[in-house]
């Protein structure tokens, strides 16, 4: 006796499964993820705002503060055109710390503290590098080997950041002054 499968059979209902299952993950792999393919975003964030150090600091997480990158508008923005002098985590980094000497040892700097641009006085230090200040945050910019307070490249150097709050770190990055 010999048997023989009918269309209506339990292999046709696999195949009524199957096929609208494999129509809709096919259709599903021509679109782009939301955004790719996009070069410029079409929203952007707003610009930061120009704070006192007290407000951009003002966290109950005190610890957990780091000077942020700044990108050259922002620098521009508070600091204005004109030669001036950077810090950055690494070499190839955006800067964390810009400012721009105004007298022959004074002049004013910038850093962003939770996305907020924080206006600082500058001096120039004895040891070479630069001393910043405002409210309640200080920052020193110490070259890591004596020499030129105004390298035009890239020279190791220490930044240690303080808040009256209570914090006190140190970082190892690069520094140089340029014009813009």
């Amino acid at each position: 006796m010999r048997l023989h499968m009918h269309r209506s059979g339990p292999r046709s209902l696999a195949w009524k499964w199957l096929t609208p299952f494999a129509a809709l993950l096919l259709t599903a792999c021509g679109d782009p993820a939301p955004g790719e393919g996009v070069k410029k975003p079409l929203m952007s964030d707003p610009p930061p705002e120009i704070i006192g150090a007290r407000e951009a600091v003002n966290t109950p997480d005190i610890p957990t503060i780091d000077p942020q990158t700044l990108v050259a508008a922002e620098i521009e923005k508070v600091l204005g055109a004109g030669p001036r002098c950077l810090f950055a985590y690494t070499a190839e980094s955006p800067p964390v710390v810009a400012l721009r000497v105004t007298g022959d040892t004074a002049g004013q700097g910038v850093v962003k503290v939770h996305g907020r641009l924080v206006k600082l006085a500058a001096q120039r230090a004895e040891a070479g590098g630069f001393a910043l200040s405002a409210d309640g945050l200080s920052i020193k910019i110490e070259p890591a080997v004596a020499g030129d307070a105004m390298p035009t490249e890239f020279r190791e150097a220490d930044m240690l950041f303080e808040l009256e709050q209570g914090l006190r770190v140190g970082y190892r990055g690069w520094y140089r002054c340029t014009a813009p």
